[in-house]
């Protein structure tokens, strides 16, 4: 029998599809072997988009497939309204609090000048008066 163990995932401010989808291979990695029992932090999380929704069923799915939990905590404005509009507040057990020394690890975008270079740089454009 597996012994639970917690893990806390905290959310960029943006979070899509390439965001999901790198969410869906890191977390299947980290819960291979175990029962876990899933936070996801969604204070930082300002835009969500139906991508970002959908991978957030797809871990929720994955998660229970190990005979885990998934949790949500730390629900920003933004994100509290997407998840209401989408119908998903209800899907997810909502987490109390978060300690201040959880063990988490921070899901953050690569780094921004990779993101640059692999999409193209867009310059901003002059306002005609």
């Amino acid at each position: 029998m597996d012994t639970p163990f917690a893990i806390m995932i905290k959310l960029p401010e943006v979070f899509g599809g390439k965001e999901a989808r790198r969410l869906g291979r890191e977390l299947k990695s980290k819960i291979a072997t175990e029962t876990p029992c899933v936070v996801v932090d969604l204070s930082r999380v300002k835009k969500i988009d139906l991508a970002g929704l959908e991978g957030l069923l797809n871990c929720m799915d994955e998660v229970a497939r190990q005979d885990g939990a998934l949790q949500i905590g730390g629900i920003s404005p933004e994100a509290a309204t997407v998840l209401e509009l989408a119908r998903m507040d209800r899907l997810f057990q909502k987490f109390p609090a978060f300690p201040a020394e959880a063990p988490s690890f921070a899901f953050t975008p690569e780094s921004a000048a990779d993101e640059v270079q692999s999409e193209g740089a867009v310059q901003p454009q002059p306002v005609a008066a």
